[in-house]
């Protein structure tokens, strides 16, 4: 494929003694717009290319790296202005992988007052920031990032809930967890991925917070596979490998494959769910089968993992737009909207129709989501709004099914136990959304997109290309979840983990102090062998007054 990037770009900003930059390049002068920033390439008006040049210094075909990204530069030919930094023009595509997934361990900014740049490695006039990190702004993208964070701690922790007696661990753990990911992605992408030799620094942006949303999704994915049958230890172990399998993932999909996943259904919904499901049938054990009891719900905590779904489903939108850019930010949106409304329909459908005209809670507190999902890869294509309703429908139809007949059949014939049934909302609508940007890369044309066309897709690459990436990525996501989940597996079957026995499964009196008044609540209100809500006695001798007054009515009429 040519090469769309020029040989010699000037890097940094020149210093005010010398009018010419590192290698003797003139730089042009910086044209920043309103909404010319790292942070939020969606917002630019201007194209921007599709992967690191061979030059960049994060680029993997760099042979002299350059200390810094290229600034904002003008061209007087197109009329446009091109963005300094060399991210794609959609977040999540392979150019997108890089100039979003650049998380950062220095404050950005380029001077401090009264430094010297010899001792002190903070940014300053001779160590300059990237021109588009110097100018981000951070309102660019902070309303989408805190819709995204509200979905892992509020929709994920609710979510979770469902569990009778394990309602404290599910959002207490899934806290825990959340916090410690958001921290150990940032190294991890930082330091092991991103990190700049030259400058010994990379630089934290909105974005940067916004990938560890993402990261923390993945393994909050895994977490539901998993969630009751290990010790918090245990969850901690395979969080902390789980992220350095998760970066290296993105790495070779977004950079070396630059495959397009605005909405990260390949990188984290197939990854996360499918890594669990392996951990999870590496370390069955027949105790999870003699802790079936407690594993249902109750009516209250079905009502509270409901919260989780309506956060997730109401916010869903901006976890598939916020990497969008331009016009194909608009149209994330868009399809992200009606392939949820098709999969809530499709669920209340296809859950009266296996439970012979009942609805089944766990069939709409789950499968309503798969809609956003099974569209996340394909959120900025053009499908047209016909296609996202058709994806949400089969996304929630499917995920239905699979909460019925699939479920039981892993648990029951291969020893794959998955709690939350995260392979019917997480795993196979991902594998959806994956085949589905294969058939809808196949069908991306010049005619179709227009301009756009190079925004969203690598430069040169025919629409049979870019289908063949499309599945080289979705297969990749997959067997590499596989595998490290494998290694996962086995590090935690080691028998110092403390891991829970049968009696501790599914139940919050390990690790947590629960009131003194938890056990009679909940002997009086649920019922702790079947699951099903009992009323209290007061409540159900006022029923019982109600049926007869009933009953008395009835024989008088």
């Amino acid at each position: 494929m040519p090469n769309p990037y020029p040989t010699t770009h000037p890097v940094g900003p020149a210093d005010s003694n010398n009018s010419k930059g590192p290698g003797g390049v003139t730089p042009a002068p910086p044209t920043p717009s309103e909404n010319d920033s790292f942070a939020s390439p969606s917002l630019s008006s201007s194209p921007i290319p599709l992967s690191l040049p061979p030059h960049h210094p994060l680029s993997p075909q760099s042979s002299s790296p350059s200390p810094l990204p290229p600034p904002v530069s003008s061209s007087s030919d197109s009329g446009t202005a091109s963005s300094g930094v060399n991210s794609t023009a959609s977040g999540r595509t392979g150019s997108a992988a890089i100039g979003q997934l650049f998380p950062t361990t220095a404050i950005a900014g380029n001077q401090v007052a009264g430094n010297d740049s010899s001792t002190d490695s903070r940014p300053t006039e001779t160590t300059p920031v990237p021109a588009a990190v110097k100018n981000a702004k951070i309102t660019d993208n902070y309303a989408m990032f805190e819709d995204v964070h509200a979905m892992m701690f509020v929709g994920f922790g609710f979510l979770m809930t469902f569990l009778k007696r394990y309602g404290f661990s599910s959002v207490g753990f899934n806290f825990l967890l959340s916090a410690f990911v958001l921290q150990w992605s940032t190294l991890t992408g930082g330091y092991i991925l991103y990190w700049n030799k030259e400058t010994k620094k990379s630089y934290i942006d909105i974005i940067s917070l916004i990938n560890g949303d993402f990261a923390c999704a993945a393994v909050l994915i895994s977490f539901g596979v998993v969630l009751g049958k290990m010790s918090p230890l245990q969850y901690f172990i395979m969080a902390f490998i789980e992220i350095v399998a998760y970066e290296a993932n993105c790495l070779f999909v977004y950079q070396f494959l630059r495959a397009t996943d605005v909405g990260c259904s390949i990188t984290v919904h197939i990854f996360g769910a499918f890594f669990g499901l392996t951990v999870s049938w590496i370390n069955y054990r027949k105790e999870t089968k003699e802790a079936e009891e407690k594993e249902g719900s109750v009516y209250q905590s079905d009502v509270f993992s409901m919260i989780g779904t309506l956060f997730l489903w109401l916010l869903y939108p901006s976890f598939n737009a916020v990497f969008a850019v331009d016009e194909g930010k608009l149209r994330a949106i868009i399809n992200t909207y009606y392939s949820l409304t098709a999969s809530c329909i499709a669920s209340f459908a296809f859950s009266a129709l296996v439970t012979k005209d009942k609805f089944k809670m766990v069939h709409i507190q789950n499968s309503t989501l798969a809609g956003g999902v099974a569209i996340g890869t394909l959120a900025d294509y053009i499908i047209q709004p016909w296609g996202a309703i058709l994806v949400g429908g089969v996304a929630g139809s499917v995920s239905v099914l699979g909460y019925r007949f699939l479920t039981p059949f892993l648990a029951n014939y291969l020893r794959l136990h998955d709690t939350c049934g995260v392979i019917n909302l997480h795993g196979i609508p991902g594998l959806i959304s994956g085949l589905g940007s294969v058939l809808a890369g196949g069908l991306a044309t010049k005619e179709l997109y227009g301009d756009g066309l190079e925004k969203l897709f690598p430069a040169g690459r025919s629409p049979q290309q870019l289908a063949a990436y499309q599945a080289a990525a979705t297969g990749t996501s997959f067997g590499l979840a596989i595998v490290s989940g494998i290694i996962t597996g086995v590090i935690l079957r080691i028998p110092i983990w403390n891991v829970p026995t049968a009696d501790e499964m599914f139940d919050d009196d390990m690790p947590w102090d629960l009131p003194k008044d938890d056990d009679d609540d909940y002997t009086m209100n649920g019922n702790a062998t079947t699951g099903q809500f009992r009323p209290s006695t007061n409540q159900a001798y006022e029923n019982s007054l109600e049926m007869q007054a009933r009953e008395k009515k009835d024989e008088d009429y």
